[in-house]
């Protein structure tokens, strides 16, 4: 009973709401995968104190308010660290690809 009293009161302190941070979770998933309700929980208090630091950095406007831009400046170096991501790939690929072009060489002037 102890624990069931603990596991509401998890779910209660959470920064943002259990079932649609799941919903949320659950849409990008394959048919037939199951979360884990810790798994659950850590992606909201994740998402709990990525909103505290953007909050924080809203906080330090000299402005009377904080509108959209503010945000937007904000929460762009995050989305910048995906596009990072994926230009890492990108010349990890080309890399590869040089690799092959210097071993297919290399093996051209064994055969002379």
């Amino acid at each position: 009973m102890e624990e069931k009293v603990e596991q509401k009161s998890e779910i209660a302190n959470l920064p943002f709401p259990h079932a649609r941070v799941k919903d949320i979770l659950k849409s990008k998933l394959k048919e037939g995968t199951y979360i884990k309700k810790k798994a659950a929980i850590d992606l909201n208090l994740w998402l709990g104190k990525l909103a505290e630091k953007i909050a924080e950095e809203a906080g330090k406007t000299k402005n009377a308010y904080v509108d959209a831009d503010d945000i937007n400046r904000i929460t762009s170096k995050y989305e910048e660290v995906e596009q990072i991501e994926k230009e890492k790939s990108r010349i990890i690929a080309h890399l590869n690809a040089i690799k092959e072009d210097i071993d297919r060489l290399l093996e051209d002037l064994e055969r002379i």
